[in-house]
């Protein structure tokens, strides 16, 4: 499998993250026909006089935002993969494991059958004597 087939199914960050701060995995590219959010006009002299530390504390709070919702969509992704991996590996141990078990029963059963057989005809010569 190469590795292009693999992240085939992983979104890149503008199918993740859509406009107006909800963050939804998208399954297919935005449609190019739907109209373009603007974004949310900032005034100015609001944010001018912001110490560092407001400026610190609106990074961590977005930052955080916005991990929280990429790791909300990597974690049903991870899930996912192992679910359908996890599956393909069970559907083959079940059918290796029936066709051991099968092949055991058949042994077992011609090893009963031979003694069976094997006994019969022991008793009946002995019989004859």
């Amino acid at each position: 499998m190469s590795k292009t087939s693999l992240d085939a199914g992983i979104p890149i960050l503008t199918e993740v993250i859509e406009d107006s701060g909800n963050f939804v995995a998208s399954s297919k590219p935005q449609d190019a026909a739907r109209p373009v959010p603007r974004p949310e006009v900032v005034d100015v002299p609001l944010i001018d006089g912001w110490l560092t530390e407001e400026w610190n504390r609106l990074e961590r709070k977005i930052g955080g935002r916005i991990l929280s919702e990429v790791m909300a969509s990597v974690e049903a992704e991870i899930e996912n993969r192992v679910r359908n991996a996890l599956a393909d590996v069970l559907q083959l141990s079940v059918e290796t494991m029936a066709k051991e078990v099968t092949q055991n029963l058949r042994t077992s059963l011609e090893d009963v059958i031979a003694q069976a057989v094997h006994r019969e005809i022991s008793r009946m010569q002995f019989s004859k004597k």
